[in-house]
Formats: C-alpha cells, structure tokens, sequence
C-alpha cells in the first residue's frame, strides 16, 4: 500500500508516494538534502538547485556502483570458497570410502 510523505529536500517541499513506511522515506530526503548541503554550504545566492541535484545524482550513482562492486566482490569469495569446501569434503569422502 502506497502512503504519501511530505518530505523537504534543498527547501523544496515535496510529496512522496511510496511503499515504504514513512520513517524510511524521510530518512532517504535527510540523506539527498545533506549531499546538496554538502556542495552548497551555507546556501550560497547563487545556488542552481538543478545543477546541484544533478552532482547529488552522480554521487549516489558512483555510491551504488562501488557497493554493487563490492557485493560482486563477496559474492566471488564466497563462492570460491564454498567450491572449496565441496572439494574438501568430495576428498574427505572419497577417502572414507577408501578405508571403508
């Protein structure tokens, strides 16, 4: 069920709708708000907020990639050592047959 939250982003009032509950989506316009805070402190006059959503945009994209990398990253390792851990008992296996 979708609920609608008005969140405040770059002093911009906007409403939300979404599925998750509204804590989460109030926490996701924080984040979005302090990364333009970030590259506009003290809301200098000058202040394009297109310009700055779209670095906003590129930062967050370069956060995803990075993490997608790392989660490709373990989920390598995992599976190598899991492959490990079959040949390991594959070996241990074969050789209680042989005593057996």
């Amino acid at each position: 069920m979708k609920h609608s939250v008005e969140v405040e982003i770059a002093g911009q009032r906007l409403t939300i709708r979404s599925d998750e509950g509204p804590q989460y989506v109030q926490e996701l316009a924080d984040y979005v708000d302090a990364q333009l805070r970030q590259l506009v402190p003290g809301g200098r006059a000058s202040f394009n907020l297109q310009r700055a959503a779209l670095l906003v945009a590129i930062q967050l994209a370069d956060e995803l990639f990075r993490e997608k990398d790392l989660h490709r990253q373990f989920r390598q390792r995992v599976a190598a050592k899991l492959d490990a851990l079959e040949l390991a008992l594959a070996d241990h296996e074969r050789r209680m047959d042989e005593l057996g």
